[in-house]
């Protein structure tokens, strides 16, 4: 070695030292005559071509003596391999492979100055390799694979998007969900969704539906430089190609990719780590033209298309990976027009989870040596995407865990007690108003519910109001009328619907104490319970019974106030709370899985799908467990409607321990969020007559309640028996979509708005500790 030469230690190259050799010798490489594309990866070495002299490894894990063999031929894609010894460089593609012995001067060989130089010299004297790969451009496959059946269930990544613009239909995939904090969007390619305000259709419920509408917000492309501020790109444009459409219902969607692990963290991308150890690195998507995708990162920044003195560059050229997908025929799971949109997944070593690196765009066909087509995908940092459009990833939405009974389980408590009432008056009011409050006995089918529901958000119409505190508030107003969410997923109505109060403190739980003394079903003991265990935040601080307590109110109120409406909304809102306190989960620090995430997944696995799945076994063993049975005692006030609402949580939790649910689900589930059949069928032999009678506990807890407030007002008096008729949905439906009706309050924040104060009993909070506790009240 010259030790006096130039440096050419290719392997401390970075990205911004190629990037900047490739920008300098922009106009040297392409006006060559067979150049028909640039890339940033690592040096490719034939599979015929010998390894070093010294030892390789070899395919079984071994090492074996290097051997030898002439180097011939053109390098492509197919042929060529990256090895350990690989180095850094500016890939050079070419359309044309002329041997070095055809350059020169005579007749029948080509100019010298054709010829690719093997290393770009830069003013400072580094020096950077290059790597020529002869490609055959080609159409990617755009052949129709056999028609997919998709879920009737939920929308996610990888379902197809269909837009129409000028009498042509496009195709492409859903990305995945992304928000601007007020409203959620569907991310996908840029011309699938069309122009803003085009409707965009998906297979929702097992048709095509349209799901939502193009956002104003898109990219296209953008200088490179705006891009990736420390790299070089002159006369560069960096293809982008994202659109977004704003979902009409996002209960409808998930954040998880269909055909696919659940995700984990982004991988973000920056000009510091954007580099060519991504070269060679497995990746994975679902298209919506092609099912489950296998590739392998082969290039960075692919500089595919030279135009008008000016650039376009995608940060990633993907290569198709059959090895990884287990098919036998190479040109198998390749990615087809119709993949625009999808979301490829970086898969990390281990068990790691995938992690979202790339949006696809386009494809790039390429002609193997056989003539067999190998078709690559063209994609763009999510990174860079999610920066450029100010917004960010929704992870865990809809893939696992829902606060709440599922639809059918809230709506069969109400519908139950709405017969359940033995006051004559109210309960004809009640009966003429169940499908108001609920639905019908006969319309209580998992499939009907969800049917009408999803109809009545989509249309702006009325939602039968045991489960609008779901179904409504738990949106963003700009994406629901009536939500009350304060960014996505995020707002004061979400802790009304659990109290984990099972967790030990001082030897004991908030349960245990509450049910010992009533006193202590008060907001000062349970701020003071809340913070010991570290539990500051908002949302942590669960308050269902009081939530009960603040309707309780207002069911008083309504009366006296002559108000059949808001006594008939007030009954049917509140039915949802006292149904999430039944749910044994509801009230319990062990709501997805136990301490060390054992179990995860348990929570819609049981409440939703399960419930779901046996709704017909549900609906005629609560009636049975119903016949003869007597309400609870009447309460008197909204105090004692909370204790009731803490004693129904105990007898849940007694009867069906959340531990042992935890457990049981944990034993034959196979993978977090495991719902499939025979995991809730398991769940439905262990638990499923328990369920049915937490469940009739439920409804005659919401008939005690309402009877309660009927009867503490007057309700007998106050309405004439002409009054009791069924109430206009419309008037209903203005007041669950105004937020000032019964509002949506923390813990930290309800206090004032109580009517009454815990009564009876002595309080095990030391006076000390009551009196700190009173002062932190708002």
């Amino acid at each position: 070695m010259d030790i006096l030469g130039a440096d050419s230690s290719f392997a401390s190259l970075s990205t911004a030292d190629l990037l900047e050799a490739r920008d300098l010798y922009h106009w040297h490489l392409l006006n060559k005559k067979n150049v028909v594309g640039t890339a940033v990866g690592l040096s490719l070495i034939r599979k015929s071509d010998p390894w070093p002299v010294g030892e390789r490894p070899d395919a079984g894990g071994g090492v074996r003596a290097a051997t030898r063999a002439p180097v011939r031929g053109e390098r492509t894609f197919d042929n060529s391999e990256v090895r350990d010894y690989s180095r850094p460089c500016i890939l050079v593609l070419v359309d044309a492979w002329i041997p070095a012995d055809r350059f020169g001067s005579g007749a029948e060989q080509e100019s010298p100055e054709e010829l690719v130089p093997s290393t770009l010299y830069l003013p400072d004297g580094r020096t950077v390799p290059v790597c020529v790969v002869k490609v055959t451009p080609s159409a990617p496959d755009a052949s129709v694979l056999p028609p997919r059946t998709w879920p009737a269930s939920r929308i996610g990544g990888g379902f197809p998007l269909v837009s129409e613009s000028q009498g042509v239909q496009n195709l492409g995939s859903v990305g995945t969900l992304v928000t601007d904090g007020h409203t959620v969007f569907a991310l996908t390619s840029r011309h699938v969704t069309g122009p803003g305000g085009s409707p965009v259709s998906s297979f929702l419920g097992g048709s095509l539906s349209v799901v939502g509408r193009a956002s104003a917000r898109h990219l296209t492309r953008r200088p490179f430089a705006e891009v990736y501020p420390q790299f070089s790109g002159r006369r560069t444009f960096a293809t982008l190609d994202v659109g977004l459409v704003e979902v009409d219902d996002v209960t409808a969607w998930t954040s998880q990719g269909y055909g696919l692990p659940a995700a984990g963290a982004l991988a973000d991308l920056n000009e510091l780590n954007i580099g060519v150890r991504l070269i060679g690195a497995r990746v994975r998507a679902f298209g919506a033209a092609s099912g489950e995708l296998h590739g392998r990162i082969a290039a960075l920044f692919y500089r595919y298309r030279s135009r008008g003195g000016f650039d376009d560059v995608t940060d990633f050229l993907i290569a198709p990976d059959p090895e990884a997908a287990g098919d036998a025929d190479p040109g198998a799971g390749e990615s087809r027009p119709g993949d625009s949109g999808t979301v490829w997944y970086l898969v990390p070593a281990g068990d790691a989870p995938l992690r979202p690196i790339a949006v696809q765009w386009g494809g790039q066909g390429f002609l193997g040596a056989s003539g067999a087509g190998f078709d690559f995908s063209l994609a763009t940092s999510l990174s860079a995407i999610l920066r450029l459009l100010d917004v960010e990833l929704v992870v865990d939405y809809n893939t696992g865990p829902q606060p709440y009974w599922g639809k059918t389980g809230h709506y069969t408590i109400a519908t139950f007690a709405c017969e359940r009432a033995t006051d004559a008056k109210l309960r004809t009011l009640l009966t003429v108003n169940t499908d108001r409050i609920s639905f019908s006995l006969a319309g209580l089918g998992h499939g009907a519910i969800d049917t009408t529901t999803v109809q009545a958000k989509r249309n702006g119409g009325f939602v039968p109001l045991a489960d609008v505190p779901d179904l409504v508030w738990k949106n963003l107003p700009g994406a629901v009328k009536g939500g009350r969410d304060t960014a996505f997923r995020t707002g004061p109505e979400h802790p009304n619907h659990f109290a984990d109060i099972d967790q030990l403190l001082d030897g004991t739980t908030l349960r245990a104490r509450c049910v010992e003394d009533p006193a202590n079903v008060s907001v000062p003991v349970w701020q003071d319970y809340y913070t010991r265990l570290g539990h500051t935040e908002p949302d942590k601080r669960g308050l269902l019974p009081f939530r009960v307590q603040q309707f309780f109110d207002e069911l008083v109120a309504a009366v006296r106030a002559k108000d059949v409406v808001r006594y008939v909304a007030a009954a049917g809102l509140v039915a949802h709370y006292v149904g999430d306190a039944c749910q044994p989960l509801h009230g319990s620090f062990l709501a997805d899985g136990l301490e060390d995430g054992t179990g995860k997944g348990v929570h819609s696995a049981y409440e939703s799908t399960m419930i779901d799945r046996h709704d017909v076994e549900i609906v005629s063993g609560i009636a049975r467990a119903l016949d003869g049975a007597a309400l609870p005692p009447l309460v008197t006030s909204g105090a004692e409607a909370a204790v009731a609402v803490v004693r129904l949580m105990d007898r849940s939790a007694t009867a069906i321990d959340p531990r042992a649910l935890v457990s049981a689900y944990a034993a034959v589930a196979t993978k977090p969020g495991d719902s499939t059949v025979r995991v809730t069928d398991a769940l439905w032999t262990a638990f499923g007559p328990l369920t049915i009678g937490v469940l009739a506990d439920g409804a005659l807890t919401l008939a005690m309640l309402w009877q309660s407030a009927w009867k503490a007002a007057g309700g007998d008096a106050a309405f004439s028996s002409g009054a009791l008729t069924a109430v206009d949905t419309a008037a209903l439906q203005a007041l669950y979509e105004d937020p000032a009706f019964v509002p949506s309050l923390t813990l930290d924040e309800i206090g004032p708005v109580l009517q009454s104060a815990p009564s009876s009993g002595r309080s095990r909070t030391s006076g000390a500790r009551r009196k700190t506790a009173q002062k932190k009240t708002p």
